[in-house]
């Protein structure tokens, strides 16, 4: 009886430690997000709008409508340097939106006016067919793209690496494109 009332109160004791332990899911997006950060990218956990998304679950039984964002870890890649030519932007994957690039779309009345917008989008084209299916978005911002990554089960560092690749590469390209575009502009114009 004795030790029955001792694990007992071991239990109470320690069983909220436990609950302090991280689940195999957060040892492997914090492995990730290392990963991650050794190649140069930093993760951010951003709000992005959910494409395709039934009619059904738009409204809830009651009427109200639902929030149609979710929460995605988005690995920022900086860029060689500030962008000074070239727009702001970010592309979702789907098929429900403006059309940027094939199979990507501007979010609803999201679209940048500017007059070198499709030079930066046809200089990632080929890129965003090299991103990995579970990249539900892509931004480029002054100084910076992120794909936005699901972090799907499965996944391991390989995927960090490719991804932290084909991220270089938009930079580089978005990078030497706004150079290039700085240099054949006069002063004084835009």
């Amino acid at each position: 009886m004795v030790w029955i009332i001792i694990a007992v109160i071991m239990i109470v004791a320690f069983g909220p430690l436990l609950w302090l332990m991280p689940t195999p899911r957060e040892r492997r997006l914090a492995t990730l997000r290392q990963q991650a950060y050794q190649q140069g990218m930093r993760v951010e956990m951003r709000r992005l709008p959910r494409q395709n998304v039934p009619a059904e679950d738009r409204v809830s039984p009651g009427g109200r409508g639902r929030d149609l964002s979710r929460e995605c870890a988005a690995y920022v890649h900086p860029l060689p340097r500030r962008l000074r030519m070239l727009p702001a932007w970010r592309l979702l994957r789907g098929e429900r939106g403006l059309p940027a690039v094939a199979g990507w779309v501007f979010e609803h009345g999201r679209k940048p006016q500017h007059p070198r917008l499709e030079l930066a989008l046809d200089a990632v084209a080929d890129i965003l067919q090299d991103l990995p299916e579970d990249v539900v978005a892509l931004e480029c911002e002054p100084q910076n793209v992120a794909g936005y990554w699901l972090e799907g089960p499965g996944t391991g560092a390989a995927r960090v690496a490719d991804l932290g690749a084909v991220l270089g590469r938009a930079a580089t390209v978005l990078g030497e494109l706004d150079e290039r575009l700085e240099a054949d502009t006069e002063p004084g114009s835009i």
